[in-house]
């Protein structure tokens, strides 16, 4: 999706894996030597979003919610924000924790299953439909937070770079960002060159820091879910304040 309040960093199911196998494939065999062949993107669903069920779902959506509303409790400590913003924000989990602190809360997504969910189940807040991440529907500095939750891992560069300046721009430069996004830069599964059918890159958090400025890095957090997942690292939360600050 542009991928979600919550994405997963391994992609789940048969139908996932066989897009995958072909993004390999056609990475070794350039379609240019097979012109009738043009592979649709990946669509991002529930199952994409969260890749566990049940109670290791509930468990990892607590986690993930507490540490959010700790980083917004840090930062927004009187009165209410005017206004905040998801992006990338699926069927909007971490969605409710902005309500917590803001008047206005807009979830932007690119997948219409998602939003459909996110609507029925959240009908007080605004969701967006988008159809890149470059490109946001808001005014500059419209919004005083805004949260990204790995969405950017699933970006491939240069365009990840063009997703953090429309960032820059919607996000007040007295407001604040909070990221979080796998920082393992040995992570990498499935083709940059073929993105769109599935893709997911660690960067480190001095990459983000870098690519971010003038905003400044002033927290960071390891992010943490359920116990018993196959990986120990799975990502780390990242706090940025604007240079009005």
């Amino acid at each position: 999706m542009y991928y979600h309040g919550g994405r997963s960093s391994h992609h789940r199911g048969l139908s996932t894996a066989l897009t995958f196998l072909l993004s390999v494939w056609l990475h070794q065999y350039p379609t240019a030597r097979y012109p009738l062949i043009k592979m649709k993107r990946m669509e991002w669903t529930p199952r994409e979003v969260v890749d566990v069920e049940g109670p290791r779902a509930l468990i990892r959506a607590y986690l993930e919610q507490r540490d959010v509303r700790e980083f917004c409790s840090s930062v927004i400590l009187t009165a209410r924000i005017p206004a905040a913003c998801d992006l990338g924000c699926g069927f909007g989990r971490l969605t409710p924790v902005l309500t917590e602190f803001a008047e206005r809360v807009v979830g932007f997504e690119r997948e219409q299953g998602l939003l459909s969910i996110a609507r029925s189940l959240q009908p007080s807040v605004e969701f967006q439909q988008i159809n890149s991440l470059t490109q946001v529907p808001a005014e500059d500095g419209a919004f005083a937070f805004g949260l990204v939750f790995t969405v950017l891992q699933h970006v491939p560069e240069p365009e990840v770079q063009t997703v953090i300046h429309e960032l820059r721009r919607i996000v007040a430069p007295n407001g604040h960002l909070l990221l979080c996004e796998e920082t393992d830069p040995t992570l990498e599964a499935g083709d940059r060159v073929n993105a769109h059918l599935g893709y997911t890159c660690g960067r480190p958090v001095m990459t983000y820091e870098s690519w971010l400025a003038p905003w400044r890095l002033v927290a960071t957090k390891p992010r943490m879910i359920e116990p018993d997942y196959p990986r120990a690292d799975v990502g780390t939360y990242m706090l940025f304040a604007g240079p009005g600050h």
